[in-house]
């Protein structure tokens, strides 16, 4: 099968990316084609295909443009990319791919592409790696960082009103004119055959804001588990890993490493808040947190499996970590909040510990406990990687995937089988997938 591999981004920034590449390496060693389409970057790396890759665009440079004609140009392209729609015709063209599976488009290659998929007839999966069909600012967060769904009913102008985007009218005004276009377009609705969440809270969410439950099924992310090597002896250290931002609650690490002793704290990854975290630790002299900054490869991965356990401190709906996929595969308990996705994927008391949004309390509780008891941090880390071996294998990933990739095929034959003949009989063969509830 070739499949038409559409993301942003062709070189890692997050954990999309690793997943975008996971799964593209994946179906290449099943003898699979994989096409991408991305756009261009300094850090992308090499591909066959990077003549078709739309031209490097910022969405920062539009506050940094005092030219109204400029201004335009970007603001077109933000919200429906001519240049993005050209070459991926032309790209199809070129390759005749069977399907296609498309991942964060938004701002940078633009909706338009989803138009130019259906166009050419192309069976259309889209994996959702945040909510941004749902809300212009991707994470649920107002202008303020706190947890908002005031855009519910498609409501985008309310995105405005509180500064919702980099806490700035005019970039809040932006995305949610982008929002709203793709709205009455219904560029999402009506492009794309099936929709995949790596977790069910995304994934009902979608389907309590108007997208059919039938079409979003549930599908968590793999890792290549035989790749990831635990540990399982004596540490003196735990880690965070993730980009430093507010949502991702690294201030509030900050504040509880002030009440927890007996371990440092290894901050790996950086981001926007990279000067004042490291400005602070100084400050109030917090010598038990080590900023290593980003790390990839062997050597992250060493870092994770000698750690004594992983801490998420989101403050958002995080959808569905891929860093506690990788810590449980390492052999490192989580600790983690009740948010978003994250309850799926650590089992309490087995693999990990949950605490309430904002206890302070409760999570150094958790903290200092695992720190004074490693070897529950140990027995915690084995049932952690008896758990990705179970359930997050790539072998298997790619046997749901494929199904998947079959189940939507059907779909588009049979929608197109039904346009051209209305008495006709044809039925969907049966393929085991995970669907929503439709419990709310």
């Amino acid at each position: 099968m070739k499949i038409l591999m559409v993301h942003k981004f062709y070189y890692v920034e997050g954990g999309a990316e690793r997943y975008v590449f996971n799964l593209s390496n994946l179906l290449e060693k099943n003898c699979d084609v994989v096409i991408p389409f991305a756009m261009h970057h300094p850090k992308n790396l090499d591909s066959a295909y990077s003549s078709y890759f739309v031209s490097y665009f910022n969405p920062e440079q539009l506050c940094n443009s005092n030219n109204p004609i400029d201004i335009a140009k970007k603001v077109l392209r933000v919200i429906y990319s001519k240049e993005a729609k050209i070459k991926l015709e032309n790209l199809i063209r070129h390759t005749t791919p069977d399907i296609a599976h498309v991942h964060s488009v938004y701002h940078h290659l633009s909706p338009s592409i989803l138009h130019t998929l259906k166009k050419c007839g192309l069976p259309v999966v889209l994996t959702l790696h945040d909510y941004k069909l749902i809300c212009p600012n991707y994470i649920l967060l107002d202008g303020k960082r706190r947890v908002c769904e005031a855009c519910k009913g498609r409501h985008f102008w309310k995105a405005i009103i509180k500064k919702c985007f980099r806490d700035s009218y005019g970039a809040s005004l932006l995305v949610s004119i982008e929002a709203t276009v793709n709205k009455y377009l219904r560029s999402y609705k009506n492009n794309v055959d099936m929709f995949i969440s790596p977790s069910a809270f995304l994934g009902n969410k979608i389907a309590m804001y108007g997208y059919e439950r039938e079409r979003v099924l549930i599908q968590p992310y793999a890792l290549a588990i035989d790749e990831y090597m635990p540990y399982f002896g004596p540490s003196n250290y735990f880690v965070f890993m993730g980009r430093l931002t507010h949502e991702k609650g690294v201030h509030f690490l900050l504040d509880a490493m002030k009440s927890i002793k007996g371990a440092d704290l290894y901050l790996l990854g950086t981001g926007p808040l990279k000067s004042e975290l490291r400005q602070r630790m100084k400050n109030e002299k917090l010598s038990n947190v080590k900023m290593l900054g980003y790390k990839s490869g062997e050597e992250l991965k060493s870092i994770i499996s000698h750690a004594k356990f992983t801490v998420i401190t989101s403050e958002w709906y995080d959808n569905s970590p891929l860093v506690i996929y990788e810590s449980l595969a390492l052999g490192n308990p989580v600790i983690g909040p009740r948010m978003g996705g994250i309850p799926e994927l650590i089992v309490e008391g087995v693999d990990g510990f949950i605490y309430e949004p904002g206890d302070m309390k409760g999570f150094i509780d958790k903290v200092n406990y695992l720190i004074a008891n490693p070897e529950t941090c140990v027995s915690m880390g084995r049932q952690g990687r008896i758990k990705a071996e179970r359930l997050y294998a790539i072998e298997e990933h790619y046997k749901k995937i494929r199904a998947i990739y079959d189940l939507t095929i059907n779909k588009a034959n049979s929608q197109r089988f039904n346009r051209t003949n209305r008495s006709g009989n044809f039925r969907l063969p049966r393929i085991h997938v995970s669907r929503l509830s439709k419990r709310r």
